[in-house]
């Protein structure tokens, strides 16, 4: 599909109605709606309804709008990625890293991996299983992700090459100032803690792994629950409640003395991380970021 389609169906979705939409485009409403009609013939589709006034989108492209976002989104990175090459001769690579692994190790990847005089990195953050589609489908040279040490590993596709390049550790920390109220409301069977949503990588690890011997000695309080573990982290320190974040993020303010780390008492999970790429790459831009990966991390 033309990139100038995909502006233009997300322009309707913007504004909600044809009027709004071309002068978005800047163009005129009639050559706004011819345009729309061709799409409508070659796609054998309905993109207005027009069984309202003011016509608009139709169910069927309201029902597309998150993935036709994200289309028009790629498209103008690739677009961009392409210019910026052209322009400084610098290679392009797109890693796709796990949110808590950019949060705590990103600036450390970015200067293992990149090149200043030839290459141009993109840290692409996701949740995990974003990250291995977006290897699948070759949308990233290379995938970081943690795997939890204590379970069995699957077995790895035959397309793919992967390497343990590091490990960390999710740990319970807490505000300095707020451990000994915490840990008193723990002796007395009440823990408030905060939560990651249950279908993230992180919120998954801590609903197998360390809440079940949590429940049989107190009652556990989900103060809040967030996706990013430097929002968790900032809201442990608060003194909220206690969260489990990766160590490598937590450890500059453990070493200030600002937060707790409470694995004596609460129990911590030992995570492996692990690169990714497609066995059968070529592309010397990735072969030498891996090369760098698995031997300086």
């Amino acid at each position: 599909m033309r990139i100038d389609w995909i502006d233009d169906l997300v322009a309707l979705l913007d504004t909600g109605g044809v009027a709004d939409a071309a002068r978005l485009r800047n163009i005129t409403q009639p050559a706004f709606s011819r345009r729309i009609k061709v799409l409508e013939d070659v796609l054998g589709i309905e993109i207005i309804d027009r069984s309202v006034k003011p016509s608009g989108p139709s169910p069927l492209l309201r029902d597309r709008e998150g993935a036709l976002r994200k289309l028009a989104t790629e498209q103008r990175q690739l677009l961009s990625d392409m210019r910026q090459e052209h322009s400084t001769g610098l290679r392009q690579m797109v890693i796709a890293s796990q949110h808590a692994i950019t949060t705590s190790m990103g600036t450390r990847i970015i200067n293992t991996v990149a090149d200043p005089s030839s290459t141009h990195i993109r840290l692409r953050s996701a949740d995990q299983h974003e990250c291995e589609t977006l290897l699948i489908r070759r949308q990233v040279a290379i995938s970081l992700t943690y795997r939890i040490k204590s379970e069995p590993v699957a077995d790895v596709p035959t397309f793919l090459t992967e390497a343990v390049i590091g490990a960390d550790t999710l740990i319970p920390v807490c505000g300095a100032d707020e451990s000994s109220a915490l840990m008193a409301q723990y002796e007395n069977g009440a823990l408030r803690i905060i939560g990651y949503p249950s279908d993230v990588f992180l919120g998954s690890a801590i609903t197998r792994h360390i809440l079940p011997p949590l429940h049989a000695q107190c009652v556990i309080r989900v103060v809040t629950e967030t996706g990013l573990t430097t929002a968790a982290m900032q809201l442990s320190q608060s003194g909220l409640g206690i969260a489990w974040v990766p160590q490598a993020l937590a450890q500059p303010a453990l070493d200030r003395g600002e937060l707790h780390d409470l694995t004596d008492r609460l129990g911590g999970i030992s995570l492996t991380l692990v690169a990714q790429r497609w066995a059968t790459t070529t592309n010397s831009t990735t072969l030498d970021a891996w090369e760098r990966l698995t031997t300086a991390l």
